[in-house]
């Protein structure tokens, strides 16, 4: 059974780490998720499942020196679950910790410094239904969904709503890679050279 080699709290690699990069040249490869802090984890796995489709894809109790890394108070722990889109770019983190939050604790909001809104990209056709759905979930979506023209892009559809815990989720829907290439070869023909 292979194990992490822990020596006085800190966690040792298991091979010799590639040296190939230099600090000139290290770069990250992908964002590989999202942790959100939340109230009541089966509740929010409920709504993001449920209301949004995403899967569950690890459950995992959080402890060990996992306080240490993120400065929490000592011996913090907590349960997680991660869960992704259909596409499995990036995943969440919903993360129920065995402390209260600190009072007051409200999500961010625009003008915050640090991350206020989450978002999801949705198809056309899924856009209006993710829409009632959420809805009928009791969930508070603060518009229904509205499209507008993007000139050199095309249509795109958006609407927000708050998770459980009140944290803002954007549901956008795009155009494909071919209606963009249409869009702009339209507008090429009438103003000439776009880029």
């Amino acid at each position: 059974m292979a194990r992490w080699p822990f020596q006085e709290g800190r966690v040792q690699a298991l091979t010799a780490p590639d040296t190939s990069a230099t600090a000139a040249t290290a770069k990250v490869m992908d964002l590989n998720h999202v942790a959100i802090s939340v109230r009541d984890l089966d509740r929010s796995v409920e709504f993001y499942e449920r209301g949004l489709g995403m899967r569950k894809t690890l459950v995992k109790p959080v402890g060990k020196d996992t306080w240490r890394l993120i400065r929490l108070p000592a011996p913090a722990s907590a349960q997680s679950v991660f869960l992704q889109g259909e596409h499995r770019i990036g995943q969440i983190e919903l993360v129920q910790w065995d402390f209260p939050p600190p009072e007051p604790s409200t999500p961010k909001r625009a003008g915050d410094p640090g991350v206020f809104a989450l978002s999801f990209k949705v198809s056309k056709a899924d856009i209006a239904p993710l829409y009632e759905r959420l809805i009928s979930m009791g969930a508070n979506c603060y518009d229904p969904p509205s499209y507008s023209w993007v000139e050199n892009y095309g249509e795109i559809g958006v609407f927000v709503c708050e998770d459980p815990d009140g944290n803002q989720l954007e549901f956008v829907s795009l155009p494909t890679m071919e209606e963009i290439q249409a869009n702009r070869a339209a507008l090429k023909s009438t103003k000439g050279e776009i880029r």
